[in-house]
């Protein structure tokens, strides 16, 4: 417990409680975002907002413009000040105490977060940019196992851009995230001199177009895109430096990028190399030779997957209990795929779109019936099977869900099933990598489609991927036609060509019947001179009906709509 964040706590209750506008927060002394939450709500009451929020919008951002810059010398508004202290001990600095007074301890304790945030000028002064990044998590030191150099781009890009008007203050903790990603994107557009209106952090259309290829020789001279380049590839776990040369230690680190990543490694900082650095997605253009689908694959469709340059497809082993969508591997569709050349890989997924549905009790029962299934279908021992996560997990979830959920699908398939299957996870880049690098998947499916997850946006395609998913498409015409998602492969996991042979449930009767129609065959072939020429054939027909309702469905009442058992076919077919 931190006697001044409680102290700050216990001004808020005081001061707000019972205003419109204003939660009450617990007074426990621990940083959070609940007393973040309630320094932001009374700022806006301060400023005069009645529709206060949690979030620290663009409303509020206005009123603190119209207020001006808050330092020793101008708007020392007693409880804005107090709001300020209150933060900054939030933040982990000291004012010198909550006071309303803007003094010395104060402007020392704002300088000392503006130098850790990366700024030239630390003057002390509370711009509207600066009191937004009080009011929030984010840390600007760095965090234990982070990297110093993430921090120091950190900081680089902070003091670049901190003017242009949609870039605010990202962390400068050494971790690469969302908002680090965010940032980084807009210093590209605006290097592509695109104006403050038109700059909104997305690597849209036109961000994409006026990408530049940077090539080996190279330096910044008059923009910095060389700086963001080696960004891009240090944020994505690449060593280079950061000095805005494009040397032969920059390109080597490229060529291995490329290769990680599947594209041709030509060591050039081109748009596909750019876009892979920047998002899941990477290029939505490129073709894969993996794709996966819910639609059964007919063998006029494998031929125009074939055709479209596809090898490798992905079909479901089971439905969702409930849905009316029928995507499970039809029968004889595996025997079908292989036949036209094409390799296969299991999927498993019944719901998995929620928190709620992830828990270890869950996990083993997906274990179970995804083993059930995959052995029906005859896939062999040591075949992937992935299991999806298909929703943005993050924070909680992780721990408290997703992570007992794979526990739990290890437990039945690496336990107490004997390792007969792989397993593997289908789910954003972070959860991937959490996943797995906990033992808990061998290889995993990217679900890259959804770039503005929290678990893509921010995070480098996982080590261990073997399928990243990228774009839905549609190939083929008429009964070829087909829509898959079109997924990149890197080759840890090409599915399987070959499945078991599973025997049927009713291999037993079909058994029988064959030796019946087998011995009925015979008989009528004996005896076709004296049935008016009935075909052998159909005779033979009869005779296996006739034998299988001997014991049940005999006597008279049954003779005039089944006909009369043959006694001496029914003998000589017993003694067989």
């Amino acid at each position: 417990m931190d006697e001044m964040v409680l102290l700050t706590q216990e001004w808020l209750n005081e001061t707000y409680k019972g205003k419109s506008g204003y939660n009450s927060i617990e007074e426990n002394g621990k940083t959070g975002w609940k007393t973040m939450y309630a320094l932001t709500r009374a700022l806006q009451l301060e400023l005069g907002i009645t529709q206060t929020s949690d979030s620290f919008g663009p409303t509020t951002l206005r009123k603190l413009k119209e207020l001006g810059p808050i330092s020793t010398s101008t708007n020392s508004k007693k409880n804005i000040v107090k709001i300020i202290q209150g933060a900054l001990y939030c933040k982990g600095y000291g004012p010198g105490g909550l006071t309303g007074t803007f003094g010395q301890g104060t402007k020392e304790a704002i300088a000392e977060m503006q130098l850790h945030m990366g700024l030239s000028k630390t003057d002390g002064v509370v711009t509207p940019k600066v009191f937004k990044a009080l009011l929030n998590m984010d840390s600007y030191i760095l965090l234990n196992g982070a990297s110093e150099k993430v921090r120091s781009i950190q900081q680089w890009l902070n003091n670049k851009y901190y003017n242009r008007e949609n870039f605010y203050f990202m962390p400068c903790d050494g971790l690469y995230s969302r908002d680090t990603q965010k940032s980084l994107v807009y210093a590209i557009q605006y290097e592509e001199g695109l104006s403050d209106s038109i700059a909104n952090g997305n690597f849209g259309p036109t961000t994409q177009r006026l990408i530049p290829v940077l090539r080996i020789g190279e330096t910044d001279e008059k923009n910095s895109f060389i700086h963001l380049f080696q960004a891009a590839l240090i944020f994505n776990g690449y060593n280079v430096p950061f000095d805005g040369v494009y040397s032969e230690s920059v390109r080597s680190k490229v060529k291995a990028f490329q290769s990680f990543a599947k594209l041709q490694q030509s060591g050039t900082a081109d748009f596909q190399t750019w876009a892979s650095l920047l998002v899941s997605t990477g290029d939505p253009n490129r073709k894969g030779v993996a794709c996966d689908s819910i639609t059964q694959i007919t063998s006029d469709r494998a031929e125009s997957l074939k055709r479209a340059g596809y090898k490798i497809v992905g079909r479901y082993l089971t439905n969702a209990p409930g849905s009316t969508l029928n995507k499970k591997i039809q029968p004889g569709e595996l025997e079908t795929i292989l036949k036209s050349g094409l390799n296969v890989f299991p999927i498993y997924q019944t719901y998995g779109g929620a928190t709620n549905y992830f828990n270890k009790e869950q996990g083993k029962k997906d274990a179970f019936a995804a083993y059930k299934a995959a052995k029906e279908y005859g896939f062999k021992n040591n075949t992937v099977i992935y299991f999806a996560v298909d929703y943005d997990a993050y924070g909680n979830d992780l721990n408290n869900n997703i992570i007992p959920h794979f526990e739990g699908i290890n437990e039945i398939m690496n336990g107490f099933l004997g390792s007969t299957y792989k397993i593997g996870i289908y789910a954003p880049r972070n959860v991937c990598t959490i996943v797995s690098k906990k033992g808990l998947a061998f290889a995993s499916f990217v679900s890259g489609m959804s770039t503005g997850f929290s678990g893509n946006l921010g995070y480098p395609l996982p080590y261990n991927w073997a399928f990243d998913q990228i774009s839905t498409i549609t190939v083929g015409n008429g009964s070829g036609m087909i829509e898959i998602d079109n997924d990149i492969c890197s080759g840890l996991d090409n599915g399987v060509n070959t499945i078991n042979i599973v025997p049927s449930e009713n291999k037993k009767f079909f058994d029988q019947i064959d030796v019946l129609y087998e011995t009925a065959e015979k008989y009528a072939q004996m005896q076709s001179d004296l049935n008016n020429g009935v075909k052998k054939t159909q005779l033979a027909n009869e005779l296996v009906a006739q034998y299988l309702r001997k014991d049940d469905y005999k006597g008279w009442k049954w003779v005039p709509t089944a006909g009369q058992i043959d006694p001496i076919y029914r003998e000589w077919a017993v003694k067989r």
